[in-house]
C-alpha cells in the first residue's frame, strides 16, 4: 500500500512525463525531419532511430507509473467514492490533460513559427 504523499509524487511524476513523452514523440523534433529517408547521411539516421527508441522508453516508464496508481486505485484497494468526487477528479484530469497539451502545442507552435519566419 503506498503512503498519500507517494501516491501524489506519482501522479506528479506523470504528468512531467507525459509532458516528455508528447515532446520526444514529435517526429517534428527527430533529426531529419522533412527529409525522405534515401537523403539522409548515416548520422541522421542513427539519431532519427535514437529519438523514435527514447520516446519509447519514456512511454514505457509513464505506462509503468499510470499502472501503478491504477493498482493502488483499484476496486477492493479503496473505499467506493461518491458520484460527486469522481466528477472533480474527472475534472482535474481534464484540466491537467488539457494544460499538458496547452504547453506542448504553444512550444511546438513557437518553433513553427521560428522556422516559418528562418530563425531557428
Amino acid at each position: 500500500m503506498m503512503r498519500p504523499d507517494q501516491l501524489q509524487r506519482l501522479q506528479d511524476l506523470t504528468e512531467r512525463l507525459a509532458d516528455s513523452f508528447l515532446l520526444e514523440a514529435d517526429p517534428a523534433e527527430w533529426p531529419g525531419d522533412g527529409i525522405p529517408p534515401a537523403d539522409m547521411d548515416q548520422q541522421q539516421r542513427g539519431d532519427r532511430y535514437w529519438c523514435k527508441k527514447n520516446a519509447m522508453a519514456t512511454g514505457g516508464v509513464l505506462r509503468f507509473t499510470l499502472d501503478l496508481i491504477g493498482k493502488h486505485n483499484a476496486p477492493g484497494d479503496t473505499p467506493p467514492e461518491d458520484d460527486s468526487d469522481m466528477d472533480k477528479r474527472i475534472k482535474e484530469a481534464e484540466r491537467r490533460a488539457a494544460a499538458a497539451t496547452a504547453r506542448v502545442l504553444g512550444k511546438a507552435k513557437g518553433e513553427f513559427d521560428k522556422r516559418a519566419h528562418g530563425k531557428g
